[in-house]
């Protein structure tokens, strides 16, 4: 086994986890620099609010239009999740 042969045997996995977890756990704030292939969280995915205690918070939106299948799977688990928690 050649040295590059190495290398993608171990980073194609390690890829796929960490977009996995991208999508399953959805960052609280939207880091450009950090540039995901499957669920790319951008400033846009985004919005601020305002807690009943008045404090104001980033959460993602509730609804965007160039989602794709995956980042609308782990949007609308996100929203689920809130709404259990409410």
């Amino acid at each position: 086994m050649t040295g590059i042969e190495i290398y993608l045997a171990i980073m194609l996995p390690l890829h796929a986890v960490d977009e996995m977890y991208n999508c399953n756990n959805i960052p609280t704030i939207a880091d450009t620099d950090n540039l995901h292939l499957v669920c790319n969280w951008t400033d846009d995915d985004y919005e601020w609010y305002i807690a009943e205690s008045g404090t104001m918070y980033y959460r993602l939106k509730q609804y965007s239009q160039d989602d794709n299948y995956f980042e609308k799977q782990a949007r609308n688990k996100y929203w689920e999740q809130r709404r259990l928690n409410e």
